[in-house]
């Protein structure tokens, strides 16, 4: 008995087997986009930022000792932090997902 063809064609079946593996790989790597943090830090560690892959900010905190900057440079310190943290989560989901990109690459 010859095991069941989705769709009667060898080579059709062997093209949406791989597209299911691939859309596998694609569930997992969704889930696992959606747990990437980036954190940063500026002011000596005075100021840290936390932010998903999407670049919102989920979490900031500022050490009392950092008002001491005044109120220009806690900015700039904030805007550097959120940044770092920024680009630490866009690395991390570029990780995540290079190897689900790499078969359309040309």
């Amino acid at each position: 008995m010859m095991p069941f063809s989705p769709t009667g064609d060898p080579d059709a079946d062997r093209v949406l087997a791989g597209l299911q593996e691939h859309m596998e790989r694609a569930e997992e790597v969704g889930r696992r986009l959606a747990e990437v943090r980036g954190r940063g830090e500026a002011a000596g560690g005075h100021v840290r930022a936390d932010v998903l892959a999407t670049g919102a900010l989920t979490g900031l905190y500022i050490d009392p000792r950092a008002m001491r900057l005044g109120s220009e440079a806690l900015v700039e310190a904030i805007m550097e932090a959120v940044g770092e943290a920024a680009r630490a989560a866009t690395e991390m989901a570029d990780e995540l997902m290079t190897p689900l990109l790499e078969p359309f690459d040309s």
